[in-house]
């Protein structure tokens, strides 16, 4: 079986030989190297090569769209500087929100369908043909399908924070806007998708939590955000593609928004914030008889520090809570960091792919 027929049928909830592999989210250059088993300057001289060399080590069946690490100094992928932000007011929002057109026509006019096409093939056709020479899948990692609750990226922590609580109702005329852009957009994503014959997924979503809960009120995201992210992704929906959302933090009390805006696929779990896949798979089958997910091992506490036993009574978990591996795509639940030894990483998958779904 091909690594795409094993996840088509997977997402389908169809017989597998083994459940799905999923990969491409290690930090530290040299870890990645070793997994490829190059020198760094054999890496260094191909690094994207590089990481799909230590993949397909791993046996992995698709990516997702991978971290590439090129500074062997690197321990961090990403990351938001408040300080960067100290002179930013929330007024900023607000004055952002007025400048929006009050109708919908309005916003679309300004939408540039040529410049958008030509972005996701900037950004994504020459890694999915590498993949694809390699005989490895993409899964679809998009950020941008869904409406942007991430305003803190523009204005910082402070100021968007302080603007929702000062002027709700603009920060959500930003959100309805983005749900009207990124609808439109999500036609052209669409047309791609059957272009590159992508899988009939998308990974996406926000980092609205952190270890606490929600960075915001959960009934404050239930009026003013999840209706413009429902509207984000309706074309995506309308065409039979799932999608999974990204789950950092304690998403607890997220989850019945999620499923309402229509995923039926989670991603991530932090064990150590209160999250129990087993009460999300339970709402979700509510949705759907085959709710994804993808993830399951920590990258915070199993894969860097836990024993050869640890390690696989994680794996063992995931299985467990997906009663037998139904519906789950097994990969890290973050970036894992530098710290991890690759024979964690090794035991990890190796020790899953010995797993048939279901008993089977």
């Amino acid at each position: 079986m091909t690594g795409r027929e094993r996840i088509l049928r997977q997402i389908a909830g169809k017989k597998v030989d083994r459940i799905p592999l999923v990969g491409g989210w290690n930090l530290g250059l040299a870890n990645v190297a070793e997994l490829a088993q190059l020198s760094i300057s054999e890496y260094l001289a191909d690094p994207l090569g590089g990481v799909i060399k230590a993949n397909l080590n791993l046996g992995v069946d698709a990516l997702a769209f991978p971290v590439i690490p090129t500074d062997i100094m690197e321990i961090r992928s990403g990351s938001l500087e408040e300080h960067n932000f100290k002179e930013v007011e929330p007024e900023a929002l607000l004055k952002r929100a007025m400048a929006i057109p009050d109708n919908e026509a309005e916003v679309l006019a300004k939408f540039d369908a040529v410049a958008t096409e030509q972005e996701f093939r900037r950004n994504f056709q020459g890694l999915i043909e590498r993949l694809q020479m390699a005989n490895l899948e993409f899964l679809p990692t998009l950020w941008k399908v869904l409406a942007n609750f991430s305003l803190y990226f523009d204005y910082g922590y402070e100021a968007f924070l302080a603007a929702v609580a000062l002027y709700p109702e603009a920060v959500e005329k930003i959100y309805w806007e983005s749900g009207i852009l990124r609808n439109e957009q999500n036609k052209i994503v669409l047309k791609l998708m059957k272009e590159w014959s992508l899988l009939p997924i998308i990974f996406c979503g926000h980092d609205i939590c952190d270890h606490r809960g929600p960075l915001v009120s959960p009934n404050w995201l239930h009026e003013y955000y999840w209706p413009h992210a429902k509207r984000s992704i309706e074309p995506l929906l309308e065409a039979g593609v799932r999608l999974i959302h990204h789950c950092d933090g304690n998403v607890m009390p997220l989850i019945d928004d999620m499923l309402e805006c229509g995923f039926t696929g989670f991603q991530g779990f932090q064990y150590e914030c209160g999250v129990d896949p087993v009460i999300i798979r339970n709402k979700a089958l509510k949705y759907h008889k085959n709710p994804l997910f993808l993830g399951g091992l920590s990258v915070t506490k199993t894969l860097p520090t836990g024993t050869p036993e640890a390690i696989k009574a994680e794996v063992d978990y995931c299985f467990d809570f997906t009663s037998g591996g139904r519906g789950l795509l097994l990969f890290s639940s973050n970036c894992t960091v530098v710290e991890t030894p690759m024979e964690n990483l090794r035991l990890a998958y190796s020790y899953a792919a010995k797993h048939r779904v279901g008993g089977q």
